[in-house]
């Protein structure tokens, strides 16, 4: 967990389907959680990306010290 209280997650070497199981498991509604992609290897990014906006998650994707990463928040329950 970084200072800002978010969890950062190396996404690196895993799969869309393992990353978005890992998601599930741990992202509480209004956290935000860092998925930290690196060299994007195969799209991996963009593929991790789509899959969490089309099942409803805040994401944006950062550039950051030559790292890709991805900022996911769960919606709160409303």
């Amino acid at each position: 967990m970084n200072h800002n209280g978010e969890k950062i997650i190396n996404a690196e070497n895993m799969n869309v389907d393992a990353t978005l199981e890992k998601l599930s498991n741990e992202l509480k509604p209004g956290e935000t959680l860092i998925l930290d992609v690196e060299n994007n290897y195969f799209e991996q990014t963009d593929k991790i990306y789509d899959t969490l906006v089309t099942r409803g998650y805040d994401v944006r994707k950062s550039f950051k010290n030559g790292r890709n990463q991805i900022l996911v928040t769960k919606k709160p329950h409303r």
